[in-house]
């Protein structure tokens, strides 16, 4: 999808869309925005509604963000975004799926039930059959795949659409986040075994010349979908650092963050790693949904 870009600045030619969808909707818009709300999120939830249109949602934020003279700009073009899921229970290809933690900043939704235990069991053993390999990092100098001793974990991937259990996972969590299929990369799976880790980083990639070998295959890494096929004794929670939050894994359960902000640029506040594991075995499905179509 691709959105007209709009200027935060006021113009005549937006006319009166703050006030159109009536008093209970400006107020909703004035609010949340002044609240320092993700207008990402409010522009998804506007058209969810079916009260606004795309454009008219665009035009009443923009409106409100003029009025509120937010110190930040906001650049529309960027509001075609995954979304995260809204607290409370969806249901999606026939499972109940729970969204039980919210956050803003950083935009994080913790969700239950996202696949059963027969479906973990299956990822995993087929994983196991097609063999893990250490896994490795972007190089910051020249973009290419390296082992690091940041990232100690060994993976596997898989092709888009590679079973038809694969293909119909991309599917249920492409509808959790509202973002097509085509624009995810393929699934992997990783397995973290005792002291094991992946320290602190960034999904999203630099706006560096290493990085922009990775962005012409998509664009952006804008979100990350991360469920979990197997839960340690103890250790291996997910952590956002920046916001102090620790995630237990949970088999079946999975956290959905964006990467970006509202202006496309990467968030400090996405900031995430993985804990050493301290007894057992962890194991990820990691889904990253880009901007385009993945190539």
């Amino acid at each position: 999808m691709v959105v007209a870009h709009h200027p935060i600045s006021f113009t005549p030619t937006l006319g009166n869309a703050l006030d159109s969808q009536g008093p209970s909707w400006r107020e909703w818009v004035v609010t949340n925005l002044r609240a320092g709300c993700d207008p990402i999120d409010m522009k998804g939830r506007m058209l969810e509604s079916g009260a606004w249109s795309e454009q008219s949602a665009i035009d009443a934020l923009t409106i409100a963000a003029h009025q509120l003279h937010l110190n930040r700009s906001i650049d529309f073009d960027t509001l075609a975004m995954p979304c995260l899921p809204d607290l409370g229970t969806l249901n999606l290809d026939g499972r109940p799926i729970d969204v039980t933690v919210r956050l803003n900043t950083p935009a994080v939704a913790l969700c239950e039930n996202v696949l059963s235990a027969g479906e973990c069991t299956q990822l995993l053993a087929y994983a196991r059959k097609k063999g893990f390999v250490p896994s490795t990092v972007v190089d910051d100098k020249d973009g290419a795949n390296v082992p690091h001793p940041e990232r100690t974990s060994s993976g596997v991937m898989f092709a888009k659409a590679e079973t038809p259990l694969v293909a119909r996972i991309e599917a249920r969590l492409a509808e959790l986040t509202r973002w097509p299929v085509e624009h995810g990369e393929g699934l992997q799976i990783l397995a973290y075994r005792e002291g094991q880790e992946y320290r602190p980083h960034f999904d999203a990639f630099a706006e560096t010349e290493a990085g922009a070998s990775h962005l012409r295959h998509g664009g952006q890494r804008l979100n990350t979908v991360i469920v979990y096929l197997r839960t340690p004794r103890s250790g291996g929670a997910t952590v956002f650092p920046k916001a102090g939050l620790s995630i237990r894994p949970r088999a079946g359960g999975a956290v959905v963050f964006r990467n970006v902000d509202s202006q496309g640029q990467r968030d400090p506040a996405s900031l995430h790693g993985g804990l050493p594991v301290d007894d057992g075995e962890k194991v990820i499905l990691t889904l990253w949904q880009r901007q385009r179509r993945f190539e």
